[in-house]
């Protein structure tokens, strides 16, 4: 390669490590100030094999300051990212307790092949199916499927495109509580296997289709969740990552999120659909201090561009030692 390509290439590497380091450096302040810069944060993972072939190509070339100044992003990045891997210890579930599985579905609202997708669901057999993207259509597709049959207890709040919701349980439905997020949310309270239990299931809009509102749906996902009587759980398509200082605020609040805390808080749920591989988690479930996860399973729902999840949850052991 002559000098001048070398230049130009080294210049781009420079403009992408600044662009980087000003990202990484609005996540270690907390700040999420605009739409862009929301895109920049949920990219991080993807930044971090870009800067890491940077110091790689740099250092081989000899150009040190940029492989230096693009090491030092890089653990700066490593990080911000340490608690997805030094986890700490979580709370045991009651020896006693039956649990409560949960499904988390994004349908999507195009979905063509949403019978498949109730096949799959009906061979899982969760005790609670969230979806969200719940449109007309899938209402009356699924209305008409047997897996319907083993959720009597149902909650359809179907709309056009993706801001319908819906929530199915076997277990009955004693006390609703307000919508999260003007009708992309629904907070029930079922007399489940082991008591009361309270299931919050949400879709915010994403910071690119309303940036406001995803910022303010999030807050009251935080009120509404943390410092709950009884026992909490959160799921579904929340449009944020673990790389947002909006999403992690909710974890600053006490809640727990259960990829992070089983050790896979590097797992991705979209896109699915994609020649782009997955490379971001927006998909969660998040429990108060009174829940323990006791089993998480991610699957690809047929037809949808998120993968999904099962997440089952159990009353925490409160007997001493426990």
């Amino acid at each position: 390669m002559d000098r001048g390509r070398e230049r130009i290439v080294e210049l781009a590497g420079w403009i992408a490590i600044a662009v980087t380091g000003m990202v990484l450096l609005t996540q270690a302040v907390g700040w999420d100030p605009t739409t862009l810069v929301a895109v920049l944060q949920a990219v991080t993972p993807i930044s971090l094999v870009m800067v890491f072939a940077i110091v790689v190509v740099a250092s081989v070339a000899r150009a040190w300051w940029l492989a230096g100044t693009a090491s030092l992003v890089l653990f700066g990045t490593l990080a911000l990212a340490a608690p997805l891997v030094f986890t700490g210890s979580q709370p045991v579930a009651a020896t006693d307790s039956e649990g409560l599985s949960i499904a988390a579905v994004n349908l999507l609202f195009d979905n063509p092949i949403v019978e498949q997708l109730a096949d799959d669901l009906e061979e899982r057999a969760p005790d609670v199916i969230a979806f969200s993207e719940y449109t007309t259509a899938h209402r009356r597709i699924l209305g008409g499927h047997p897996l319907a049959d083993r959720y009597p207890h149902r909650i359809d709040l179907d709309e056009s495109f993706g801001s319908g919701m819906a929530m199915w349980s076997r277990y009955p439905i004693v006390r609703r509580g307000p919508d999260v997020g003007a009708r992309r949310g629904i907070d029930v309270t079922l007399d489940g296997p082991d008591g009361s239990i309270r299931v919050v299931a949400v879709h915010p809009k994403t910071p690119i289709s309303d940036f406001d509102a995803w910022k303010s749906t999030l807050r009251t996902i935080g009120d509404s969740a943390s410092g709950s009587p009884t026992p909490t759980v959160v799921v579904g398509d929340f449009n944020a990552s673990y790389w947002h200082p909006a999403f992690r605020d909710l974890l600053d609040r006490g809640l727990t999120d259960a990829h992070i805390a089983a050790g896979r808080g590097w797992s991705t749920s979209w896109p699915t659909d994609s020649v782009v591989p997955a490379f971001v988690r927006l998909d969660h479930a998040l429990t108060d201090d009174q829940l323990a996860v006791t089993d998480l399973v991610d699957f690809e729902p047929p037809g949808s561009d998120h993968r999904a999840f099962v997440v089952t949850v159990s009353p925490v052991d409160v007997s001493p030692g426990g």
